[in-house]
């Protein structure tokens, strides 16, 4: 699996934008998505996880799904799946990002949930913890932040928890060479499922905090596939 994060990174980094199926319905606006990255980098730093899933992750997710709140926002969801096929070694991971109270006037978010679990096919139930491993079926783990207005954050780490996903379907693949012997096949569409978990304050502390999503109707989905030789 060594080899296979190392093709991952070399591969998301070199793409530098998306070509895949032009987006329809449910846009996020280019300040909207400027401020979750904001709030995420913040939060994460060199963790090594996200610097790979960054370089999917925020690249590539300009739909999301709205959920209507009781406060009068809304939450709003893209899920994705990620493969990676290096010669005789594969690996895959499946997501969740979910955000609400985006303010303009500051470019910040209020909360940001990433939950991100191993697995190559559906249906995938995997256990969220603190620590986790893209090789280790049924790992995953999840990260919330709360962002003030000054874009300071707060962070709390997955200590017990699920993520589940029923099904993944997504469209036509758009492909490009990337060089090296690799190859990116990009495709957008629709996850199902939900998540939850109970998560403590980083650094370790006895301040805990839960969150629950369910989206069995599906929400804004993107794939994508990078397959080659180490």
């Amino acid at each position: 699996m060594t080899k296979v994060t190392a093709a991952f990174l070399i591969i998301v980094l070199s793409a530098c934008s998306d070509s895949g199926t032009a987006p329809t319905t449910n846009i996020v606006s280019p300040g909207e998505k400027a401020a979750v990255q904001q709030a995420l980098a913040r939060s994460f730093g060199s963790d090594s996880l996200y610097t790979t899933l960054s370089g999917f992750v925020l690249p590539f997710i300009d739909q999301a799904t709205a959920f209507p709140n009781p406060s009068g926002d809304s939450t709003r969801v893209a899920a994705f799946q990620l493969e990676v096929i290096a010669g005789t070694l594969s690996g895959g991971v499946f997501g969740a990002l979910s955000w609400r109270g985006y303010h303009a006037n500051t470019a910040t978010v209020d909360t940001v949930v990433l939950v991100v679990g191993a697995g190559l096919t559906t249906p995938v139930n995997d256990s969220l913890r603190e620590a986790f491993a893209v090789n280790l079926l049924g790992s995953g783990t999840a990260w919330i932040i709360a962002q003030a207005s000054d874009s300071s954050v707060q962070t709390w780490r997955a200590r017990t928890g699920a993520l589940n996903v029923n099904s993944a379907t997504f469209g036509s693949a758009t492909s490009a060479d990337v060089g090296g012997g690799f190859t990116i096949a990009r495709s957008r569409g629709t996850m199902a499922g939900d998540f939850h978990t109970t998560a403590k304050l980083v650094p370790d502390s006895s301040t805990t905090v839960t969150t629950t999503l369910g989206f069995p109707d599906g929400v804004e989905g993107v794939h994508l596939r990078v397959e080659g030789s180490p």
